[in-house]
């Protein structure tokens, strides 16, 4: 199949009858049935309007050093004409700007206006099914843009800002006012390109990405390099051993890491419906080499489920890779769904931060048309450490001395090249603890359970080591400090700002107080999130629950 096929395909996706099978159901939710939603259930309500810009409430010490911009972006418009979306990923995208300078902060946030957006807007009702619910009446879909919610992810690109969906084009933002400038082009050969909500930098002012077709059967994964001048530079279609859900993948210094999963696509009402979760079938760890995309081994696992992936490193002739595993895919299926619903949260498994460990032949066998690539014996390490966490963060640049001595303890520097480490960095996330529980390191024992279910404690391992020295699925000596926000709060995602000349490393984060009905965020110092955070500001707003985010200096 070849690259014009492959885009063609990619809107046909959207159009396959899989997603108007069922026409005429009904939308979940109407106001009536609102009211028995739990206290937590208002992170998922969204956002009626654009925010104008709102001075916060701050607390503590502010580095005065510390000048810059925080977006983020998620589902934000949820429901229209008294209807509600079904899944979590439905949402209109809107970008959160959070803007730090002088020990001040200031917030304004607007919707994106994509094209769905505009037409849904100018009706005053939902116009087009989308991937987790079907529209009465939607109008017709000509292609994967025609419902770009552009809800997932931002990246900061020649001046702009990017934000960015799992099945298509990128949204252009002005980074300063938040104004949405179009979309953004890879040329017209490329027009409509599935351009994933996570890319990777290529160390040489490029990027990897991908996008998947699964259409009528086929199971293509199409793996791609774009050049500094945002032209791609050369891509590959390649064919995968099951038609997998994915979100995210991860980079080394000579290797592209793709989790193939045990969830499936097949048939449903929509999108989301149609995958299913299949555990006779082994997940896979589908290595490419990042010179030679036709170079490419597969390594079988358990069953298994990943959103977001940590670090990748080559050491000792073997490849590691952190990620947040999932016993089984209920949180897509299942746990997004009930998040909508508002009911009490549907009990779904967590995340699990593991790394796995597999060898890597020299040289890697070149993948003929019709073999994906060396598939090798089951020789995978799984080293699980025991803590339950998303929204992996790490430093993803080359460290200062002063950020290594705060964080690495003098361990010996990272390599200079993006995804050239030789050793894990600290890895940041958030997960869900006992609200009875206390702040306390590794030595500390409680229940991943809290009122909302939802994320309130922020980590940071400090010993994500690749598992060459444990067993299979041996439990790792992983060490870890944490922080818990506290009852009634849920954390979003952690991000991380390097150290630069003016100021150490920070953890800024965002969360909400749903039992206060006020959103905020706070700095940690990345050396010691265990000693809470330095400064907060807060105000009485109610911002949509969001995914991604970024931090840009001033």
């Amino acid at each position: 199949m070849d690259r014009r096929q492959f885009l063609a395909g990619s809107a046909a996706l959207m159009t396959t009858a899989v997603w108007a099978s069922s026409v005429d159901k009904l939308l979940a939710l109407d106001n009536a049935q609102a009211v028995a939603r739990e206290p937590w259930a208002i992170g998922f309500n969204g956002a009626e309007g654009d925010y104008l810009p709102l001075t916060m409430q701050v607390s503590g010490e502010w580095p005065a050093q510390l000048s810059g911009n925080l977006y983020r972006n998620g589902p934000a418009k949820m429901s229209r004409a008294a209807k509600a979306y079904q899944h979590w990923f439905d949402g209109d995208g809107m970008v959160q700007q959070f803007s730090v300078a002088n020990g001040q902060i200031q917030h304004q946030a607007k919707f994106i206006q994509t094209k769905k957006f505009k037409v849904e807007e100018a009706a005053g009702a939902f116009k087009y099914t989308t991937a987790g619910t079907v529209i009465p009446n939607a109008l017709p879909i000509r292609n994967n843009d025609d419902l770009n919610v552009a809800n997932t992810s931002l990246l900061p690109r020649h001046g702009e800002l990017l934000a960015l969906w799992e099945a298509g084009s990128p949204y252009r933002l002005d980074a300063q006012t938040l104004t949405t400038l179009g979309v953004k082009s890879f040329g017209d050969k490329f027009k409509g390109l599935p351009f994933s909500a996570h890319p990777l930098d290529d160390g040489q002012g490029g990027l990897w990405n991908f996008g998947v077709w699964y259409v009528g059967g086929e199971k293509l994964l199409l793996v791609y390099q774009v050049a500094a001048d945002d032209s791609i530079a050369r891509m590959e279609v390649i064919e995968l051993p099951q038609a997998s859900y994915l979100h995210a993948f991860a980079q080394s210094e000579n290797k592209l890491v793709f989790y193939i999963s045990s969830c499936v696509y097949e048939e449903g009402e929509t999108y989301i419906d149609a995958f299913k979760w299949r555990p006779e079938l082994p997940s896979q760890l589908l290595v490419i080499d990042k010179a030679d995309f036709k170079a490419r081994q597969l390594h079988p696992l358990p069953a298994g489920f990943v959103f977001h992936f940590g670090q990748a490193i080559e050491k000792n002739g073997e490849l590691s890779v952190q990620l947040c595993l999932y016993p089984n895919s209920a949180m897509l299926t299942q746990g997004m769904k009930g998040l909508l619903t508002g009911a009490r949260k549907t009990k779904t498994p967590h995340a699990e931060l593991v790394t796995i460990t597999v060898p890597l032949t020299a040289p890697l066998t070149a993948a003929s048309k019709t073999q994906l690539a060396e598939t090798l014996p089951s020789s995978a390490r799984i080293n699980r450490s025991g803590v339950m966490m998303e929204f992996p963060q790490f430093a993803q640049q080359t460290m200062s001395q002063k950020e290594l001595a705060q964080l690495t303890s003098g361990k010996k520097e990272l390599a200079e090249k993006t995804g050239g480490a030789s050793e894990f960095a600290p890895l940041f996330g958030v997960g869900a603890r006992s609200d009875s529980a206390i702040n306390s390191g590794a030595n500390s024992t409680f229940k991943y359970e809290s009122e909302s279910g939802l994320s309130n404690t922020l980590y940071c391992i400090h010993n994500a080591k690749d598992s060459s020295q444990h067993g299979e699925d041996a439990l790792g000596d992983t060490s870890y400090s944490a922080f818990y926000l506290g009852k009634g709060k849920i954390a979003e995602e952690p991000l991380y700002i390097p150290a630069t000349e003016q100021h150490e490393a920070y953890l800024l984060m965002t969360w909400l107080d749903y039992h206060n009905a006020q959103s905020g965020l706070s700095l940690f110092r990345a050396s010691d999130i265990s000693a809470g955070p330095i400064a907060s500001a807060q105000m009485n707003r109610v911002l949509p629950l969001g995914f991604h985010g970024c931090f840009i200096n001033a």
